[in-house]
């Protein structure tokens, strides 16, 4: 296995940071050919709502995760901290800090000391008296509304676990911050939704800390996250045993750009679950207007399906409704007409 970013990502630095002319072909880098790797017999990937429905409602808020629920998503990805009360909060900032409130949020109602930068060092009701600010990038290159971004509430963790609480849409809980495993543990298992929820981390040693807590890897799945930082990190030489054997890790997440199909062959041989993700929109938009030139200009079927057709088993994404759309068309497409007995599949969901 190849030990570094074998994408070419090199953050800008051989095209310029200004530059908008893409000079790779994603398909190439996955190592696909124009028919793809996947059996027509194989499984599709199972869709994600990276933070909900981002383009829908505000990234991670109640509104995004219902969104997903209304489109029958089979799951949702988001991200939690534990703050300075005690609450579990879901929250993201900006991808240098993803705890710092700097830029996303304003302080309009109260008056933060200087060193509280950090969501973790503030309340669940210091908390409520922050506005997401609609400038952002992150939420501006979304074409939500001013409105819609400035009345979005940070949400606490359990308020979301009850919202989704027998659904068909499972959470991919991502253990942001630090501490966050007990907490987290403890409100999943007291709302008996164990079946219902996974759990993730950059942080490797929380998800070493659950499975020693938790050794069940069935009943506690787990995914060892690589590739934050902005894409720049490289890969351990023993990336498969590294998060199977020793973090009792039962799933690879991997920046979507890094899934390839040598890659995944071997994380599917190790028997683990893989999971590519998208950037955020900033990132999505600036990969594929200056990196790629095969598969559109903005995130959506192209992208997707070069993705699909690496057989990788898990897709979070920032337009889950654009790609279960896809998935749907595709699956009348291979079993033709139904007949008029049969129940309709549902409605796919509302595009851009």
């Amino acid at each position: 296995m190849t030990t570094t970013n074998d994408h070419s990502d090199q953050n800008d630095s051989e095209q310029g940071s200004t530059t908008t002319t893409a000079t790779h072909s994603l398909r190439q880098v996955l190592g696909v050919t124009n028919h793809g790797v996947r059996p027509d017999t194989a499984p599709p990937p199972i869709i994600v709502g990276h933070r909900g429905a981002l383009y829908h409602a505000l990234e991670n808020t109640l509104p995004s995760f219902q969104q997903c629920v209304t489109w029958q998503c089979p799951a949702v990805e988001l991200d939690v901290y534990v703050i300075r009360d005690g609450s579990v909060v879901v929250f993201h900032g900006n991808d240098a800090d993803p705890s710092g409130i700097s830029g996303s949020l304003l302080d309009q109602f109260t008056n933060l000391a200087p060193n509280q930068h950090s969501i973790m060092e503030l309340t669940y009701d210091e908390c409520q008296h922050l506005q997401f600010n609609p400038h952002f990038p992150e939420f501006a290159g979304t074409g939500l509304s001013t409105e819609t971004i400035q009345t979005a509430q940070i949400p606490l963790l359990r308020d979301v676990l009850l919202a989704l609480k027998d659904t068909s849409t499972k959470l991919k809980i991502e253990l942001k911050g630090p501490g966050t495993v007990r907490p987290v543990l403890d409100l999943v298992e007291s709302l008996d939704m164990i079946s219902q929820c996974s759990y993730s981390s950059f942080d490797l040693a929380q998800i070493q800390e659950l499975r020693g807590l938790r050794p069940d890897r069935q009943r506690y799945p787990t995914g060892a996250l690589f590739g934050g930082g902005g894409g720049d990190a490289t890969l351990p030489e023993n990336l498969v045993a590294l998060a199977r054997d020793e973090y009792g890790a039962t799933e690879l997440h991997l920046p979507y750009d890094w899934c390839t199909v040598a890659r995944l062959d071997e994380i599917h041989a190790a028997g683990l679950t893989s999971m590519a993700w998208m950037r955020g929109p900033v990132g999505m938009t600036r990969d594929l207007t200056t990196k790629y030139h095969d598969v559109g200009t903005a995130e959506g079927e192209a992208c997707y399906q070069a993705l699909l057709d690496t057989g990788v088993h898990q897709l979070c994404v920032n337009k889950p409704n654009v790609a279960l759309q896809m998935l749907l068309q595709q699956r009348g497409q291979q079993h033709g007409p139904q007949p008029e007995q049969e129940a309709q599949p549902p409605q796919p969901p509302p595009q851009e």
